[in-house]
């Protein structure tokens, strides 16, 4: 049996996002998968365009957003922690 060595417990989601790079207003929508106190899993269609550090928008036009930092990336999934603020 696998065991879950997650700090915090993942909720399920499964709703529009989007991604705002530090580079400006552009904002590049994406799937919430699941969603935990300390990160996100959210599926992009480039997951390897998406920059280490990006901001997580719940509406498009949501601002700051909430900073995130990529951890890990698989298929067209990426995992990111939530940045302390």
């Amino acid at each position: 049996m696998h065991k879950d060595f997650r700090k915090a417990v993942r909720s399920p989601v499964g709703k529009k996002a989007w991604i705002r790079f530090d580079d400006g207003f552009s904002v590049r929508e994406c799937r919430l998968v699941d969603m935990s106190a300390g990160g996100v899993r959210i599926q992009v269609r480039a997951p390897y365009d998406v920059a280490t550090q990006f901001s997580l928008l719940m509406t498009r036009n949501a601002s700051p957003g909430r900073r995130c930092r990529v951890k890990w990336r698989q298929g067209l999934e990426i995992g990111a922690e939530f940045a302390r603020q």
